[in-house]
C-alpha cells in the first residue's frame, strides 16, 4: 500500500507524527509512505524506516515571493510529482486549510 502523508511543519509536529507511522507500519506490513514536508524539516522523516520518499516543499520561501518564476517552477514540479504517484491514500496530518493545497493533485 502506498500512502502520502502531508505534515509540513512545525518541527515538533513532524516529530510527533513518527509514532503514527510505526503503528501504521505494524498494521500494514507492506506500507510505503511518501511524506510532504517543509524543506527545513526534510531530514526528520528520514528517521523512519516506513518513509520511502521525502517530498520537500518550500512554503515559507514561496510565501515571500508567490509570483516569482522560481516559485511557479517549484510548485509545478511538486504538482507533477504528486500526480505521477499512484497513492492508495493521502493523509492530511496537518489538518489546516493551507495543507489542502498540498494534498490535492
Amino acid at each position: 500500500m502506498k500512502v502520502c502523508v502531508i505534515k509540513t511543519s512545525s518541527m515538533g509536529d513532524v516529530i510527533h507524527t513518527l509514532p503514527a507511522l510505526t503503528d501504521a507500519q505494524r498494521a500494514i506490513p507492506n506500507l510505503s509512505i511518501d511524506w510532504v514536508v517543509e524543506e527545513n524539516f526534510a531530514e526528520i522523516p528520514r528517521w523512519h524506516s516506513a518513509v520511502n520518499q521525502i517530498i520537500p516543499i518550500a512554503l515559507r520561501r514561496w510565501r515571500k515571493s508567490p509570483f516569482s518564476a522560481q516559485t511557479k517552477n517549484e510548485w509545478k514540479s511538486y504538482r507533477t510529482l504528486l500526480q505521477a504517484n499512484q497513492y492508495d491514500a493521502v493523509i492530511d496530518a496537518q489538518g489546516l486549510f493551507k495543507s489542502v493545497f498540498f494534498a490535492t493533485p
